[in-house]
């Protein structure tokens, strides 16, 4: 069982590189089986389609990111730690990230309801994680109690998402944006 895990994992590993790298469309099955190492014959027993790997790498991607945010937020550190290593998580390397939740839900012509329906539900537990971090702070006297917590969260997320966005199109090159980011939640962009 735990070499078909690993085989199908390696599977899903590769279709991701080659859909990052060459698309949906311009990826063959043949492509996908090479890169993992498997037969095409190989590649069918553990998939029907490309449409179904597509679907599988979407949803562990998400499930990622999830599992991830999760972890951090069961951390016994401040609300401000858990922000800061929530945005350094997704902020990734200096290199543009993998791909964003706000990208593969982009590609509605080729994402499945499937997909949608899974990655809803992830961002709502994400954003019930959040929250939770939000609550967190608000009890640690951080966070400004009269602002409702998913207001809270809304701006977190749109913040950093637009700081990668941004960083990606080489608008924030070469710039870390955990400090920034915290500096701009925590103290606004006003001058005082």
């Amino acid at each position: 069982m735990a070499e078909f895990n690993q085989k199908r994992q390696d599977i899903l590993n590769s279709a991701m590189e080659l859909f990052k790298e060459k698309g949906f469309h311009n990826t063959r099955m043949e492509e996908i089986a090479l890169k993992a190492g498997v037969g095409k014959g190989t590649l069918y027993e553990y998939f029907t389609s490309k449409q179904e790997i597509f679907d599988e790498t979407c949803i562990e991607k998400v499930t990622g990111i999830k599992d991830k945010i999760e972890e951090i937020s069961l951390r016994d550190i401040t609300f401000r730690e858990k922000l800061t290593e929530m945005i350094s998580m997704k902020q990734g390397s200096e290199k543009c990230p993998e791909p964003t939740i706000e990208g593969i839900m982009s590609n509605k012509n080729i994402i499945s309801e499937k997909v949608v329906y899974a990655m809803m539900n992830h961002v709502s537990d994400m954003n019930k994680i959040i929250i939770r971090m939000v609550e967190q702070g608000k009890k640690e006297g951080v966070v400004n109690k009269n602002i409702p917590s998913d207001l809270v969260v809304t701006m977190i997320v749109g913040t950093v998402s637009e700081f990668i966005r941004n960083k990606c199109t080489n608008n924030f090159a070469g710039i870390s944006g955990e400090e920034i980011i915290i500096n701009l939640l925590f103290n606004g962009f006003g001058v005082k």
